[in-house]
């Protein structure tokens, strides 16, 4: 039982998520496919309003002990306001299931681009339904193509 809650908890941990959790789980857990891809994306999603937390305690801080991580917001601000930065590519770019792709560097990105928290969260959620689902279908395409051979 403890081994299947560390492998869920990899959905929670930052770069690794559901990319590395479900295909573990499903591997390792004789557990429903759907069972596994509503519990790494459910956790996956849980990450988004403590990351946003996160960023509101640290962030701060640091900008204001250091000159390089304050001209780095500043970039970012700049840039957000001078274009359109749309949530279907903040919700596109978390969906590319890379690890690194997902639900904590999207929260960063919105963070840095000053977006509206609420519906940047909404676009992380659908980025990571979107990753979960093709993670799923490779995972199940892997073991079928293992199968035939």
């Amino acid at each position: 039982m403890l081994d299947l809650i560390a492998i869920f908890l990899l959905s929670v941990v930052p770069v690794l998520e559901l990319r590395v959790s479900m295909p573990l789980a499903i591997a390792l857990t004789d557990l429903n496919p759907l069972v596994v891809f509503s519990i790494c994306v459910g956790l996956n999603l849980l990450v988004v309003p403590f990351a946003f937390k996160g960023l509101d305690l640290l962030a701060p801080p640091l900008i204001r002990r250091s000159k390089t991580i304050r001209s780095i917001f500043t970039w970012f601000l700049k840039r957000s306001y001078s274009r359109k930065w749309g949530l279907g590519a903040l919700a596109a770019f978390v969906a590319v299931p890379l690890p690194g792709s997902g639900a904590y560097t999207g929260t960063l990105i919105a963070y840095l681009l000053g977006l509206n928290r609420k519906h940047a969260a909404l676009a992380i959620a659908a980025g990571v339904i979107a990753a979960g689902v093709l993670v799923l279908l490779a995972v199940l395409g892997v073991i079928a193509l293992i199968r035939i051979v």
